[in-house]
């Protein structure tokens, strides 16, 4: 799994949420993340939206190009309604996490994402 915010403490809280569960990789810098996704896969990707330098969004895009099977799982403290509506469309986003998190919703979030991503693979066979 590989996660990406700005934001230390979220990076953080995100791991200890996360890192019984899954193996964890972690980025603060959107470009050092985008680069290890050039070169590697991950089943999962969870990314904050709004960072400097490379968006959630098109790190987003960049998975569903690379690695199709990845799911993959917005985190933002915004709703702007077009924005998210535009993540869902180019880079077929599985869920939407909206910032504060609850390490309970984040696990049920992954775990449905997971659970359509599979759906869907099944139904593409």
């Amino acid at each position: 799994m590989l996660l990406v915010d700005d934001e230390p403490d979220i990076l953080d809280f995100l791991e200890r949420a996360l890192r019984r569960r899954y193996q964890v990789t972690r980025f603060s810098d959107p470009a050092a993340a985008l680069a290890a996704l050039e070169v590697r896969s991950f089943d999962v990707l969870i990314t904050d939206h709004k960072m400097p330098g490379v968006t959630g969004l098109e790190l987003l895009e960049a998975v569903a190009r690379l690695h199709p099977d990845t799911v993959r799982v917005l985190i933002s403290g915004f709703t702007d309604v077009p924005e998210i509506a535009q993540a869902v469309a180019r880079s077929r986003i599985h869920n939407f996490v909206l910032k504060p998190v609850d390490s309970d919703q984040l696990v049920e979030a992954i775990d449905a994402a997971t659970r359509r991503a599979a759906a869907l693979d099944q139904v593409a066979k």
